[in-house]
């Protein structure tokens, strides 16, 4: 994840080809009820800035990250897409979205931010994410339709150095931590 991108343009025909694989990622039911907003608008990016409290990042040490990234994408999600497809006539037996366990939707759009975040890398950029603070004031900024829920917003840029965050100092926790092999009690280690 990166907090800090260079002053760059990034090439817009690189941001088609990573929104296209974003767009193709799994999908519960083949519902397809990820969205995106793509903002490369230098003054509605300071704006989403603002509503994501940059100030607070600024406060505590960091260079400008919204403000400054090139291309901000909002990802978000239309549950009813889901609720509509599982009522369609192949899907009525199945057991929809008011017998799940979990909201699909939210997997999806891991999906599809994980795709995201690959696709940039493989273009040679830089992505982020963060929770938006206040989604309600970006749907109306972006005239989102109120049945879209904002999950987040990624941003892309060339990156520059940045100062690490303290989350960092943690590490990551080493694969044999967080790996079993065919039943939780045997925990072998992976090689």
């Amino acid at each position: 994840m990166v907090r800090r991108y260079r002053d760059a343009p990034v090439d817009p025909a690189a941001v088609t080809r990573i929104l296209h694989a974003a767009a193709r990622g799994p999908s519960a039911g083949f519902a397809q009820g990820v969205r995106f907003v793509v903002v490369t608008d230098a003054g509605t990016r300071a704006a989403i800035a603002q509503l994501c409290d940059e100030s607070r990042h600024l406060a505590q040490g960091f260079d400008a990250w919204l403000s400054v990234a090139p291309v901000h994408v909002v990802i978000g999600v239309r549950s009813d897409d889901y609720r509509d497809r599982y009522a369609e006539p192949d899907k009525r037996r199945s057991r929809g979205p008011d017998g799940w366990q979990l909201p699909w939707w939210w997997v999806d759009a891991g999906a599809a931010l994980a795709l995201l975040l690959l696709a940039a890398v493989d273009e040679g950029l830089a992505a982020g994410f963060l929770n938006v603070a206040r989604p309600d004031a970006v749907r109306r900024l972006l005239a989102m339709p109120p049945d879209i829920t904002i999950v987040g917003l990624a941003t892309l840029g060339q990156p520059a150095p940045d100062r690490r965050s303290g989350s960092l100092a943690r590490g990551r926790r080493p694969v044999q931590e967080v790996v079993r092999y065919e039943r939780w009690s045997d925990h072998q280690h992976a090689t």
